[in-house]
């Protein structure tokens, strides 16, 4: 019985041991290509990326901030026809909740065509961009350069 289980298994991990150190390796480096500037192209494709995706949430906003407004002007203009007093004070409320989230989204489109303007790019916003120290810790400071 264990010698079932066992020549398998031993079977396994020797055909497995000559492509190990493949494995290890990685894919062998590309002549004419320096990691350095595949770096330097990877970070413009996301910074590219990055300020896409900005401009279409900023527009995204931006809208929903107008629809909103849209439809707290309908509100406000069937407020008067509404004779009974308890349906008008719920409908007054209703206002109240709706303009303070039109005002909210209103701020946050108006923030987020600030950064835009300012050219924050997605890194900037999240904390990174400080340095090139990947390996520190989050929430600790970049640390500074010796001199040599």
């Amino acid at each position: 019985m264990k010698r079932r289980v066992l020549l398998p298994l031993a079977f396994l991990a020797a055909s497995a041991m000559p492509a190990w150190p493949q494995i290890q390796a990685g894919p062998p480096p590309q002549p004419g290509h320096d990691h350095s500037q595949m770096h330097a192209q990877h970070v413009a494709q996301m910074q590219a990326a990055c300020k896409q995706m900005m401009e279409e949430h900023a527009a995204e906003m931006k809208a929903t901030s107008k629809a909103l407004a849209t439809n707290l002007a309908q509100m406000k203009a069937a407020l008067p026809l509404i004779s009974d007093i308890n349906e008008r004070s719920r409908w007054q409320s209703n206002i109240a909740m709706w303009q303070a989230l039109a005002d909210h989204f209103n701020h946050m489109a108006e923030h987020a065509e600030h950064m835009q303007k300012m050219g924050m790019g997605c890194g900037m916003m999240m904390g990174y961009g400080m340095g090139d120290d990947r390996d520190r810790e989050p929430g600790r400071p970049a640390t500074p350069a010796k001199p040599q």
